[in-house]
């Protein structure tokens, strides 16, 4: 009987950029079993500037894994079913396959101490259970394997708004102080001592349901904005009717060939069914306002009024880059994109250096970039009923005829959307990280903007 073939294999790391170098190789199928109908995944993966803690935040980086496959005959891609099961777990690192079977997730296995530095995992297999997506052992098959840069925000408490000035903030009702969220049950919103309270964007109204995501349960966000190269590949792996409806322009060349620009960049001009259809493709999901700032500010840490995700009020712009528009383009100065200094998005993580600290990086508590300028960071407001009724559901890798994505309880209208943490042409205030100015994404919502690009998550397992 002729076994399963491989057309034409290709590794994609979603995610190619300088600052921590993600390098996919040695991808290819084997070990095929027809009775069962699986093969198994062979992939090398490393990427630099990785880290787990066991002191103070107590948290780690790793990579989202998916892969997608196309029969030989058709020219539409579809998203692989990893199994739970048979996975060859390389030396130092976990590799934990998803509930759902979308994808896996690859990190430092626990240290003995805080481990900073570069990783490399070599011989990791996963199982793909290609009999359940409806591929033959006969068929022919081309596959791709992706991987994207995330980190892990552990469950815990926090305080939402900081007690300062900012703008629509969050805080506790009667009070001036943040609001303490310590669970992720049913929070009551009012004028009432002990409420959460906001006002300014948003309806001011509430309760946020027990299902909306607020941040207390552990999840994976990615460490930085998508980048042109990562929005290029997933337009390059839709048919052509899918990816004409979600290119926004700027690419040269043609489908499924489109180059991007400038690779390492953070990608622009996106409306919110872009965003979305992202995250649903590759198997993630939008985040909340309240996750947000869960990210920036970290488990029981006490906020400093008015300040910014590296959790102080010190802030520089970014006057001008060094080698612009190439893989090595650096920050002459400063710690964040914003005053239209630059006057476009800059390369992601580029205030990540070896030498930087948080506030120089401008990281957040758990170490993910960039969550205060270049770019809106798009979040599933609490400020209207299409926000609050998000349940946080992750997506299943495939998008409806339109590509669109088509995931129950999403805000798919378009509507339910908070800006936060500014972008490059704002003035400082918008950057701290309670700061809630900008408020719902404006009308129309299939416009794209210059402001907005993407940055998913994915809720722990």
């Amino acid at each position: 009987m002729k076994k399963l073939s491989l057309l034409l294999l290709l590794s994609i790391s979603l995610i190619t950029l300088k600052a921590n170098n993600v390098v996919l190789a040695n991808v290819l199928l084997n070990g095929q079993n027809t009775t069962s109908q699986f093969s198994l995944v062979n992939f090398d993966i490393s990427w630099d500037n990785s880290w787990r803690t066991i002191t103070n935040e107590a948290n780690y980086d790793g990579c989202w894994l998916f892969m997608k496959f196309r029969k030989k005959s058709s020219n539409t891609w579809l998203h692989a079913t990893i199994d739970a099961t048979g996975a060859t777990v390389p030396a130092n690192s976990v590799l934990q396959t998803s509930l759902d079977g979308k994808g896996a997730w690859i990190y430092k296995s626990l240290p003995g101490a805080d481990f900073t530095g570069s990783v490399n995992y070599s011989g990791a297999k996963l199982r793909w259970n290609y009999g359940v997506d409806g591929v033959l052992n006969t068929d022919s098959v081309e596959i791709r394997l992706f991987a994207v840069e995330m980190v892990y925000i552990p469950s815990g408490k926090y305080q939402l708004g900081s007690g300062g000035t900012e703008g629509a903030h969050f805080n506790e009702a009667t009070l001036t102080t943040p609001y303490n969220v310590l669970s992720e049950g049913s929070i009551t919103v009012g004028t009432t001592a002990g409420n959460l309270f906001y006002s300014g964007q948003g309806d001011g109204s509430g309760p946020i349901p027990t299902a909306y995501p607020k941040g207390f349960q552990a999840f994976w966000i990615m460490k930085y904005e998508a980048s042109q190269q990562q929005y290029g590949d997933f337009l390059n792996n839709l048919d052509l009717a899918r990816a004409t409806n979600r290119n926004p322009g700027g690419f040269t060349g043609s489908h499924p060939n489109l180059a991007a620009p400038v690779p390492e960049r953070a990608m622009s001009s996106l409306n919110i069914y872009d965003h979305l259809a992202l995250g649903d493709w590759s198997a993630m999901r939008p985040f909340t306002e309240l996750e947000f700032e869960k990210a920036c500010r970290g488990f029981n840490q006490v906020p400093t009024a008015n300040e910014y995700p590296w959790g102080n009020t010190t802030i520089a712009a970014t006057t001008t880059l060094g080698s612009p528009g190439t893989s090595t383009e650096t920050a002459s100065n400063g710690n964040a994109n914003y005053n239209n200094q630059v006057g476009f998005p800059i390369r992601c993580g580029i205030y990540a250096t070896s030498t930087s600290n948080r506030q120089s990086s401008g990281a957040g508590y758990y170490g993910v970039m960039d969550m205060a300028g270049n770019l809106y960071e798009t979040c599933v407001s609490v400020g209207n009923p299409t926000g609050r009724a998000y349940t946080g559901f992750n997506g299943d890798g495939s998008l409806d005829v339109n590509g669109d994505a088509n995931v129950t309880n999403w805000p798919l209208n378009g509507t339910g959307f908070a800006l936060r943490g500014g972008y490059f042409a704002n003035v400082p205030g918008y950057l701290m990280t309670s700061d809630r100015t900008a408020g719902l994404y404006a009308s129309p919502y299939t416009t794209r903007s210059v402001a907005i690009g993407a940055r998913l998550a994915r809720t722990a397992e």
